[in-house]
């Protein structure tokens, strides 16, 4: 498996895998870096076949570069086209696949005994869970962050719970103290911690509030219930938190026709207006409600 440096812990779950860690802020990142540092890794190691996960150019270029060491290539299909089709208005929304399930896709063809329906939560239940509710509340896209000022609400309307709140970055540092921490019951993450840490945490939260992001899809794979919040990208493109889409806040179709304006998250200086009214029109009632339903389930 080769993937960013900082996703190591999450796949040290079997001795069998090797994991090859490459670190993007570093010289390291240049594709032909990749490539021997790949190479090297796996001097003895007969590949079966190669399967690009992410089909960006630079993982078409490892696959390339890789190529003499089998005949077997296969490709995620990241299904571009379609999205973009959704996205300016030239087909309907539809429910698209999810990216998880494209991921089986792309082994299934060699691997046909996969099921997606076998497909489990990584973390189960403990004995019991503590009264702290997670909050991711940040996003690398801008677009893709609530109103933070709508927290306040939600802190106080669960004055019997603690807050734990998701920030590693020095801005997010920066507004976590302006808009949460002014408030006894909320305290940082300890960013200290490794992803597979980071979900051990999570793992005991009655519930986890997330934007459309990394640590939605994470918190997903702990038996915590995750309430993600929409604005700007819509779950049906792919992106959709597995076992937690009862948990989903968004405006419906009907009251913003103009979703989904983009698939990431990144947005034309054009739709900037259309994005930042497709989240500040979520009003924390909606998430209060979807926060009640997970604690009650």
């Amino acid at each position: 498996m080769v993937s960013n440096v900082n996703n190591k812990s999450i796949f040290d779950f079997d001795e069998r895998l090797k994991f090859i860690g490459i670190d993007f802020n570093s010289k390291e990142k240049n594709i032909f870096q990749i490539a021997k540092k790949v190479k090297v890794a796996s001097r003895n190691i007969d590949f079966n076949g190669i399967y690009d996960l992410h089909d960006v150019i630079r993982s078409k270029i490892l696959c390339m570069l890789l190529s003499s060491k089998t005949d077997v290539s296969r490709v995620f299909e990241k299904q571009r086209s379609l999205k973009n089709k959704i996205i300016s208005k030239k087909i309907k929304l539809q429910k698209l696949k999810t990216s998880s399930e494209r991921y089986l896709h792309c082994l299934k063809k060699d691997f046909d005994k996969l099921d997606f329906s076998n497909i489990s939560k990584s973390l189960k239940a403990g004995a019991t869970k503590k009264n702290i509710i997670g909050i991711a509340p940040f996003s690398a896209h801008k677009s893709k962050i609530w109103p933070l000022s709508n927290y306040q609400k939600i802190i106080n309307h669960y004055k019997t719970f603690k807050f734990v709140i998701f920030a590693f970055g020095s801005q997010e540092l920066e507004d976590s103290k302006t808009y949460f921490l002014k408030n006894s019951n909320c305290s940082l993450i300890d960013r200290n911690l490794n992803l597979n840490e980071q979900m051990e945490l999570i793992n005991d939260f009655k519930v986890f509030i997330s934007m459309d992001s990394a640590n939605m899809h994470l918190a997903s794979l702990t038996s915590t219930k995750v309430v993600s919040i929409w604005g700007p990208t819509h779950p049906f493109l792919g992106f959709s938190p597995l076992f937690n889409e009862e948990f989903i806040v968004q405006l419906s179709n009907e009251e913003n026709s103009e979703r989904p304006i983009s698939v990431y998250g990144k947005i034309k200086k054009l739709n900037e207006a259309k994005a930042k009214q497709s989240m500040s029109r979520i009003g924390p009632e909606r998430v209060i409600e979807k926060i009640n339903l997970a604690i009650n389930q």
